[in-house]
């Protein structure tokens, strides 16, 4: 048994099958999945096929008798520079505060000025939820994966997010909120379809969570869509149709971040958010919302609401949390810090709306 493997793996990565592997590779019979045009060649895909193959041939002592191709060196795409992002964000913050703004353009801000604050990758955008976002829009939770990752390697950190971005957000939740109507239970995807479509032979309605290749297939639509409208436009250059050549040219400056929320230190965190949270709300039976001592204790609650986040919290147990402590409804919540778009977003997606809600109804039915 032993003489044989070693003769099989001695013929494996010799010049012939390796020949063979990557010509069916590049056209794309090896692909578990059918593509639109399999011969189409991708060096990018040709250097990470080579790659993986020397480390096969590493894994399997196999150096003394490998024969492989010379790994290639594909040229990048160019990146966007700042002076393009520039225009990118005011002439798409222009057409979105157009009267009648189509949900895909104001969907495509949201998408590109988060990714020009954060640079993050079409599989890290498609995975945030509305738990992602701080309770004042002015941040953003993210789960980074290298390429070639495993789980020890995987990390979280916060990544600010600029005035474009929270009125582009702020003008996309609700036009989120809306698409949401057919989808029933929990819907927490931050992004999501604009139409209804088929997979797998199903019916499936708008409102569903984009997947990596529908958020490029739409961001491209979206962006011919705007480039058409634009062309001619005084110091108009085409925006990228491929969102990696956008966020290739972004280095954003995070801060470190817990995977998960340690239960200790959230239980303090949740001690301050209800403190403070009561002062605030004894300031606002007293009327002294507009003094030193309320704008002071605004300031407080936001600080421990924004650390009982960054600790990984989830809004409901905040929320939960807020309205024992006296604030319950959207006003007293915005003073907060809580953004009232936010918190339409938070209780269309658990179902019941806000606990305090959840536990009304609940009652009512004992």
């Amino acid at each position: 048994m032993g003489s044989g493997r070693a003769a099989a793996v001695t013929d494996l990565f010799t010049r012939g099958p390796v020949t063979t592997f990557l010509q069916l590779a590049r056209t794309g019979e090896l692909r578990a999945r059918t593509v639109a045009d399999p011969a189409r060649r991708s060096d990018h895909s040709e250097q990470t096929r080579l790659e993986v193959l020397r480390l096969l041939v590493t894994a399997c002592g196999a150096e003394d008798y490998a024969d492989l191709p010379p790994q290639i060196n594909p040229q990048s795409k160019p990146v966007v520079a700042t002076r393009p992002r520039t225009l990118f964000r005011s002439q798409l913050t222009t057409l979105a505060d157009q009267a009648g703004a189509p949900r895909g353009r104001v969907r495509m801000l949201a998408m590109g000025a988060v990714v020009c604050d954060t640079g993050l990758r079409a599989g890290e955008l498609c995975a945030r939820t509305v738990e992602d976002l701080a309770p004042t829009l002015e941040e953003l939770r993210v789960v980074r994966r290298p390429q070639g990752w495993s789980e020890s390697e995987a990390y979280t950190e916060l990544l600010p997010l600029s005035g474009l971005s929270r009125a582009a957000l702020r003008r996309w939740l609700p036009e989120r909120h809306d698409l949401l109507t057919a989808v029933g239970g929990t819907a927490t995807a931050l992004w999501v379809s604009l139409k209804p479509n088929h997979h797998g032979g199903r019916a499936v309605p708008a409102g569903t969570p984009l997947e990596p290749r529908g958020l490029a297939r739409e961001w491209t639509r979206a962006v011919d869509d705007t480039n058409g409208q634009l062309a001619g436009e005084p110091s108009w250059e085409p925006l990228p149709r491929r969102m990696e050549q956008l966020r290739r040219g972004v280095t954003p400056k995070g801060t470190a971040a817990p995977m998960q929320a340690d239960a200790e230190r959230a239980a303090v965190l949740l001690d301050a958010v209800a403190a403070r949270a009561r002062a605030l709300a004894a300031l606002h039976r007293e009327g002294e919302t507009d003094s030193t001592a309320g704008l002071q204790a605004r300031i407080e609650v936001r600080q421990a609401v924004r650390e009982a986040w960054a600790e990984g919290i989830e809004h409901a147990v905040q929320l939960s949390v807020l309205a024992e402590a006296g604030l319950p409804d959207t006003a007293s919540l915005a003073a907060a810090g809580w953004e009232p778009v936010l918190l339409a977003a938070i209780e269309r997606d658990r179902g019941w709306g806000r606990p305090s809600k959840a536990a009304t109804a609940q009652a009512s039915h004992t």
